[in-house]
């Protein structure tokens, strides 16, 4: 049978390196939701944020959950990635996003008298992953490793005093191991009864980490997993599978951005008008590429509709990317 390319990560070893370092020292907490509410809880009196209309609803979640009111700025796709922040003078809050491990520029926001969340989930693992106009940095960690959970925030200025202590439910911990193992088994003997099982076991631990992200810290195992893990060698791996994707791609696909612009992808993210129909194809081949994101209320981007992320991580080979190119090519 053919090699499953993408989904959840399974369960393996680190390369052992230098582990991830993170741009500013912070706090390690349970997910990218629980990073925002923590760093939200810093800022006090906020009434009014200003978030991208490209986004994942997980990062508006918990401006809501902490009463504080949402706008959004206008991100598209119009030869090039295009993105216009109008700011009204009552907000009080700007939150940047970084987008897929490409290089983008921050508008001067020098005006702007309030505080700058900056997400840098896309970008953790570039040269230069935040932007020195920010004043909050905020992560999800789980997005690059096979890790039971993981986030990141920080003060560039200063230090989080409202860090989560309490570790996540050793039943949640032991969910998470048990599907990226029985998918690391399934990978083996390809078992179609295994693959109902952890996509299910997969699913209930993604919904438990939606609904209960609050006060948590990351679990000892991610933690050390992400002490050790070799990202040098990481990086490497996305860079030259990224690169085998432009190449194969180039003459037919529309890229989101230039490869000039690639720093270290998250993902490979290309534009298609019949994205959807595309996306159900690559998966009859078992090659399942993400799409970001679900669309949330309240949110208008060209984006969400035609957005397909491309594998590229480090699970991954060159002929990898070559079969991701000889279906996809047809297609386009």
């Amino acid at each position: 049978m053919t090699r499953e390319i993408g989904s959840e990560f399974h369960r393996v070893l680190p390369d052992i390196g230098h582990g991830l370092s993170y741009p500013i020292s912070g706090s390690l907490v349970f997910s990218g939701r629980t990073a925002i509410e923590t760093v939200l809880k810093e800022i006090v009196g906020a009434r009014k944020a200003i978030l991208p209309s490209y986004c994942c609803d997980s990062m508006i979640q918990p401006f809501r959950d902490a009463g504080i009111e949402v706008e959004f700025y206008s991100v598209y796709f119009e030869n090039g990635l295009k993105i216009e922040i109008d700011i009204p003078r009552n907000v009080d809050i700007i939150l940047w996003c970084n987008y897929f491990g490409f290089k983008m520029s921050m508008p001067d926001l020098s005006e702007f008298h309030g505080v700058i969340i900056e997400d840098i989930t896309h970008s953790l693992f570039s040269e230069s992953p935040y932007h020195p106009q920010s004043h909050y940095l905020v992560a999800s960690l789980r997005k690059w490793e096979p890790i039971n959970c993981g986030g990141y925030c920080s003060n560039v200025n200063g230090k989080i005093y409202y860090e989560p202590t309490k570790f996540p439910p050793l039943e949640f911990v032991k969910l998470k191991m048990a599907a990226m193992e029985l998918k690391k088994e399934y990978l083996l003997d390809l078992d179609k009864e295994k693959k109902l099982r952890f996509l299910s076991m997969f699913g209930e631990s993604n919904h438990w980490l939606a609904e209960n992200y609050s006060g948590l810290s990351i679990d000892p195992r991610s933690k050390e997993y992400l002490s050790t893990v070799d990202i040098k060698k990481q990086r490497r791996i996305r860079r030259r599978n990224a690169e085998v994707l432009y190449e194969g791609l180039k003459e037919k696909a529309q890229f989101l951005f230039p490869i000039e612009d690639m720093d270290c992808p998250l993902f490979v993210p290309i534009l298609l008008h019949n994205r959807n129909e595309t996306r159900k194809v690559l998966s009859s081949e078992q090659i399942y590429c993400p799409v970001h994101w679900p669309k949330p209320d309240g949110c208008v981007s060209n984006l969400y509709d035609q957005e397909l992320s491309l594998i590229c991580d480090q699970r991954y080979k060159e002929e990898d990317m070559e079969r991701i190119v000889s279906v996809l090519k047809p297609l386009l």
